[in-house]
């Protein structure tokens, strides 16, 4: 059929989106990637239009993650006050960059006007503060400079008599603005609701976050031997994450054999044996600013018992029965109903287990919304939204004291979500991992995902629910 004048045809409209695609992490002058300049338009555009909805006309953003998602500053993020920024409703905004590394700040992000990058005064908000709390005359002199540099800033872009709205809490340095005539007041909720909802740029990030994620998990499965320490492995899923493009901040770690009912969530130099359960969480692996937390378990030399597999199937059907729920409209109950109550199925109360089984929002910072948790998830429930991404982290333990845990990375669609995490869950891998050599079946999770379905429609069907604790692990 001829196409009328001006019309085309696109790819999307023929075929559908392959769910396990990602960008390259490289830019090629031939193909269209990831759209930087978009990514950081956009972030800035949703703060702006969080902090109007708010009434605020100027925010000082000291805290690492916000500063980047607001300028696209990415400097040593270890601690809150090693630079900071001004961002105006109207107007351009100011970076104060970490000392002389704002040199080369000017260099790099040529997104922004060079004037407009400046010299952040050191060591004197938030957690930089603590190194000269024991000198207070100190502390004072440099927190007066920081009051005097952003006063001379406000006044520059006439805003010396507007509220300036802090996103973390100083009150020595808040008080000093206040003495020199500038009304403050702390918000940090508006940068986090500004997060909350990812661009499709953002998205993508997450992509290739997760791929990096699916490649570790499945070199450390080739690369795990007995003998090995839980700390050799945790320093080798370090190693690989940056080899793939990680940045420098990367998490994780490796829980073996008793540690890992309940979960550490720490390792040590634990010598891995023969028959351990060993799981490992790429725990902020970071592409561009994105944080993953992904967990998968292994059987170290034999294939796992049928006492583990039938635990790791529990887990994976609280997984995959909670993700059935998730789609706009519907709520973080709508999934978490579908967890063990811990009262009646461990013994314990909810609070306490709120990171064995937990759904939590990822981003430049981890633990943003959606986040939830039997512990107030039915009497609060959180609305979905599509383009929130998240974890979902579910764990259960056996009678010879060992446990697994699974971990999903996933997206809200506009009708359903995606699990962004392609390492197989539907069993128990073995370590050491031969390809061939595995007499398995993979499913992937769409499959599962169809599986559960079918599961949730019969509500007698969830697992915690069928038998009594006692009766699930053979206690009389």
């Amino acid at each position: 059929m001829p196409l009328k004048e001006g019309e085309c045809i696109l790819y999307s409209d023929v075929y559908p989106e392959y769910k396990g695609r990602a960008e390259p992490r490289f830019q090629s002058d031939w193909e269209t990637h990831i759209d930087m300049d978009k990514l950081r338009r956009d972030r800035h555009a949703k703060l702006v239009a969080e902090m109007k909805k708010a009434g605020v006309s100027v925010m000082f953003i000291a805290n690492p993650a916000n500063l980047r998602y607001a300028t696209g500053y990415h400097g040593m993020g270890y601690t809150t006050g090693l630079a900071y920024g001004l961002v105006p409703v109207e107007g351009e905004l100011i970076l104060y960059g970490h000392g002389t590394p704002a040199i080369q700040d000017r260099r790099e992000m040529a997104f922004l006007k060079p004037e407009n990058i400046r010299y952040a005064i050191p060591t004197a908000i938030g957690g930089m503060a603590l190194g000269l709390v024991t000198d207070p005359p100190a502390l004072k002199y440099q927190r007066e400079k920081v009051v005097k540099q952003i006063k001379e800033d406000l006044e520059e872009l006439k805003m010396a008599k507007e509220v300036l709205t802090f996103d973390v809490y100083d009150p020595g340095l808040q008080a000093l603005f206040e003495d020199a005539g500038i009304k403050v007041q702390v918000r940090g909720d508006i940068p986090t609701i500004a997060q909350e909802v990812k661009t499709k740029e953002e998205i993508e990030c997450f992509r290739v976050c997760a791929s990096i994620c699916d490649t570790v998990h499945w070199e450390l499965a080739s690369y795990a031997q007995p003998g090995m320490t839980e700390y050799e492995l945790s320093g080798y899923i370090k190693y690989r994450a940056m080899a793939y493009g990680s940045e420098l901040d990367v998490g994780g770690f490796c829980t073996s054999g008793e540690h890992t009912w309940p979960n550490f969530r720490n390792s040590n130099d634990k010598m891995i044996r023969p028959g351990d359960l060993l799981y490992w969480d790429t725990f902020q692996v970071t592409w561009n600013g994105y944080h993953s937390c992904y967990y998968r378990t292994w059987s170290v030399a034999y294939k796992a018992n049928q006492k583990a597999e039938d635990c790791y199937k529990r887990v994976n059907e609280f997984t995959y029965n909670a993700l059935t729920e998730c789609k706009p409209g519907n709520t973080t109950w709508d999934m978490v109903k579908h967890w063990p109550d811990e009262s009646k199925y461990w013994g314990l109360t909810p609070d306490i287990c709120w990171g064995d089984n937990v759904m939590h929002g990822l981003g430049l910072i981890n633990y943003g919304p959606p986040q939830t948790c039997r512990a107030w998830a039915e009497k609060y429930p959180y609305p979905l939204r599509e383009g929130q991404v998240f974890a979902i982290e579910t764990q259960d333990g056996m009678d010879d004291g060992q446990g697994v845990r699974l971990e999903n990375m996933a997206v809200v669609t506009k009708d359903g979500c995606e699990v962004l995490s392609r390492i197989p869950s539907d069993h128990i891998g073995v370590i050491p991992y031969r390809g061939s050599e595995q007499d398995f079946v993979f499913v992937p999770p769409e499959q599962m995902l169809e599986e559960a379905k079918e599961r949730v429609k019969d509500p007698r069907n969830e697992p915690w629910l069928t038998k009594s604790w006692r009766e699930l692990y053979g206690k009389k």
